[in-house]
């Protein structure tokens, strides 16, 4: 477990792309030079809060308490990162493991192309396939290889329940290959 000093301050907001597909089946596809420009735009930053409460509770006049902000973007080897300032309540809830990941609220065009990001939210069922928050903390690159073969068995498995629930026999080989198949895995 992870203390609340070292919750990271770089988070991946979306895996590497440009194709994106979520654990429910939609698909979309990102630049992430384009986000960060619109991101630029938008002078500003974009909150993060708990379960997108901005976007489901917010809109009622519901309390929607802020996690943290994104206060800078930048396209890493393919993926979208975001620099983070954390509340002290979120650290604490991201080093106690109450939440363990980050889910983008995005904005896309008809087709599915992503062309900006409205925040995000602390949850702990994301639809993208991203890895946890307490993953992506600076390791030594053997620990990143560990973390990576860890990260690449739960979402198989992940994959293969998922598979099992719409009534589709998976072996845990082909979940494996599927998932590497995706693009937070590509280079597994």
């Amino acid at each position: 477990m992870m203390d609340a000093a070292t919750v990271p301050e770089f988070v991946m907001l979306l895996p590497v792309g440009p194709d994106l597909a979520t654990r429910d089946g939609r698909n979309w596809t990102y630049d992430p030079e384009e986000i960060v420009n619109a991101f630029a735009a938008n002078q500003g930053p974009l909150v993060i809060d708990y379960e997108h409460a901005q976007e489901l509770r917010a809109a009622s006049g519901k309390k929607a308490p802020v996690a943290g902000w994104i206060v800078g973007m930048e396209g890493r080897d393919g993926a979208l990162w975001g620099k983070v300032e954390w509340t002290e309540n979120a650290r604490s809830a991201i080093a106690s493991r109450e939440y363990r990941f980050i889910s983008p609220s995005i904005q896309h065009l008809a087709d599915g192309h992503i062309v900006g990001l409205n925040g995000a939210g602390l949850v702990n069922r994301p639809a993208l396939y991203l890895p946890p928050l307490d993953a992506q903390t600076p390791v030594f690159d053997e620990q990143r290889v560990q973390l990576a073969a860890v990260a690449l068995a739960s979402a198989a498995r992940t994959y293969q329940t998922e598979q099992a629930a719409l009534g589709r026999f998976v072996t845990i080989t082909e979940a494996v290959r599927s998932v590497q198949s995706t693009s937070l895995f590509a280079n597994t």
